[in-house]
């Protein structure tokens, strides 16, 4: 009887100890942004300055910062992008920098398996390397390091890291233009709907692509449904009148 009480004892304490879970000091975050057709997951954990000197002091100028806390920050894409006018192949990367005063190299590091940087650094897993300028901010300051995307357009954004007194913005491209321009060239036919040639007009004319395919698209979208929305003359008045 008392070998089963001591037994029973044991296993409440266990899995009261395997019940306890506390904070983490550095919050795990995971954001997504579709940027045209592109689709991006960031994942990675956000420190928060705490009332210390971060960039200079607590992260060095000139040393490589795992760019967040704890494990790799993570970034992937499933199309290839521009990162700053530079190729960069779709995939996944750890996102590593280098801050300094004047402005950062960021890097994107084909190993993501590390806990902050790897023990041995590799120029081979170098995927791409980027100067970016860093801007100090003025007013309130980013008390919890932020990776966030901004100026979403159909092709572009920018992906900015900040942290204190610091922004650093990336400018993203991506392939949606030429993407698109294909599918239309592969899809759009005589028996396409009047939707289809519209949203290739639109398309067209959002981008500032060829002025007169645009209208002839958006004409044959209003023949093929003479009770085609608003919309759809609005968007051929549109076209007539741009100049670009």
């Amino acid at each position: 009887m008392k070998i089963t009480s001591t037994i029973l004892a044991l296993l409440i304490g266990s899995c009261a100890f395997a019940q306890m879970k506390f904070p983490a000091v550095s919050s795990h975050a995971e954001i997504e942004q579709k940027v045209g057709l592109t689709e991006f997951e960031v994942e990675y954990n956000r420190p928060n300055v705490n009332d210390r000197k971060i960039f200079g002091k607590l992260v060095p100028y000139g040393e490589v910062w795992r760019t967040g806390a704890n494990e790799n920050t993570i970034i992937k894409f499933n199309q290839p992008i521009k990162v700053n006018g530079q190729d960069l192949a779709a995939g996944e990367y750890a996102l590593y920098s280098i801050p300094n005063k004047e402005g950062w190299d960021v890097i994107f590091y084909k190993d993501t398996k590390n806990w902050g940087n790897p023990k041995e650094w590799k120029e081979s897993n170098i995927a791409l390397k980027v100067k970016a300028k860093s801007m100090k901010l003025t007013g309130n300051k980013t008390e919890t390091f932020e990776i966030r995307f901004t100026n979403v357009t159909q092709k572009s954004a920018n992906l900015v890291l900040a942290w204190e007194d610091v922004n650093v913005a990336l400018a993203i491209e991506t392939n949606t233009i030429n993407t698109v321009i294909k599918m239309i060239e592969e899809h759009l036919n005589d028996t396409s709907s009047a939707r289809d040639f519209y949203n290739s007009a639109n398309f067209y004319y959002s981008n500032k692509l060829d002025r007169n395919q645009a209208l002839k698209w958006v004409n044959i979208a209003l023949e093929k449904d003479p009770n085609a929305p608003d919309y759809y003359k609005e968007l051929k008045s549109n076209i007539e009148k741009s100049k670009y």
